[in-house]
């Protein structure tokens, strides 16, 4: 298996914006190119200008998990979802990226359509995001939550072995703050760090709450998703290209536990043993090996999926602080319960 090095998986914007070709085992080609944009990626289309102009007329753009958190996060796009989608591609309309017919049209009936579906599918890794968070802040001397993690892979619970891999490193960097990412300047810790700390200033965020979980369970869909969507027979439109600025997806987990696609087609995250000096890779690398299980449980069942879902709630809220449950709870009620047996309209 060819093994493409993070750098040359990478395009480094002006602006901040980064595009990652995601799966380590793809090179970048010449095109055509299907940007999956984010949600500051969507908004602030600066980045777009500032690509070669062989790519910019070589891409196609698909912006629907960039529309998904606006539609989940954002009540003034959900009154006028049309106008706004109309607002938001204006930009790259203008570039020459060519929409299909209707475009906005088409967008916002499903959006409206697959409401409650959407929210399910956007909160699946809340529970994992639960779990970083707790590793992340947990006091010194507090081994509940490394206890929790170590013990998941004896557990009958949804095995998401790329959130558990990012999880056992936050615990290591913690452990490790001082180590940084080869050829980079700041400590690794610090991405990750920010990653789980609350943002008052640019997302309103107080506590870690219904509104917390939804924002880091989308940042996490971005590296989750593509992977996800291959595996489900998802016909591209060309070479798949993650378009975002948020710096822990970026310098850390695209970096540090980029996708591999198999022969046969299937999909599955590595870690990227280049990504530190040696001696913490081999560490970190024993560390994975010990907390993620290579038995895959087939679920037969919509029921037997949200059994097993519920008890990966019980088991990272084990030993949590009351608010964090209620907080928990009132997401698993809110976003999980109402669409986890419906169907997605397309």
């Amino acid at each position: 298996m060819e093994d493409i090095p993070f750098k040359d998986r990478v395009l480094e914007m002006p602006s901040g914006f980064s595009l990652i070709w995601p799966f380590r085992n793809q090179r970048r080609g010449t095109g055509p190119y299907e940007l999956f944009l984010d949600n500051n990626a969507l908004i602030t289309s600066k980045w777009f200008f500032e690509l070669p102009s062989t790519m910019r007329l070589g891409s196609v753009i698909s912006p629907i998990h960039a529309y998904s958190e606006q539609w989940l996060s954002n009540p003034s796009f959900n009154e006028n979802t049309e106008a706004r989608i109309k607002e938001f591609i204006k930009p790259f309309q203008n570039a020459g990226v060519i929409f299909e017919k209707g475009h906005e049209i088409k967008m916002a009936q499903l959006l409206g359509q697959n409401d409650k579906e959407s929210k399910t599918q956007w909160m699946m890794s809340y529970l994992y995001v639960v779990l970083l968070y707790r590793i992340v802040s947990s006091d010194k001397g507090d081994v509940m939550p490394r206890r929790l993690l170590r013990s998941l892979k004896d557990k009958d619970v949804p095995k998401f072995n790329g959130c558990i891999m990012l999880c056992t490193l936050a615990g290591y960097l913690k452990d490790n703050k001082g180590i940084k990412l080869i050829g980079d300047n700041k400590p690794a810790f610090s991405y990750i760090s920010s990653f789980v700390d609350l943002h008052a200033t640019n997302k309103n965020e107080s506590t870690v709450d219904e509104s917390y979980l939804r924002n880091r369970a989308g940042d996490i869909s971005m590296w989750l998703t593509l992977p996800a969507l291959l595996q489900n027979n998802y016909q591209q439109a060309g070479e798949l290209v993650v378009v975002t600025q948020d710096k822990a997806l970026k310098k850390l987990i695209f970096r540090c536990f980029p996708s591999v696609i198999h022969e046969s087609g299937t999909m599955a995250f590595s870690f990227d043993e280049n990504s530190f000096a040696l001696e913490h890779s081999k560490k970190i690398w024993k560390l994975i090996l010990e907390n993620t299980s290579s038995i895959s449980v087939k679920e037969t069942t919509r029921e037997e999926k949200f059994n097993r879902l519920s008890r990966l709630k019980i088991h990272v809220l084990e030993g949590a602080e009351e608010s964090l449950v209620l907080e928990v709870d009132k997401v698993w009620n809110d976003w999980i319960v109402p669409g986890f047996f419906g169907e997605f309209t397309v």
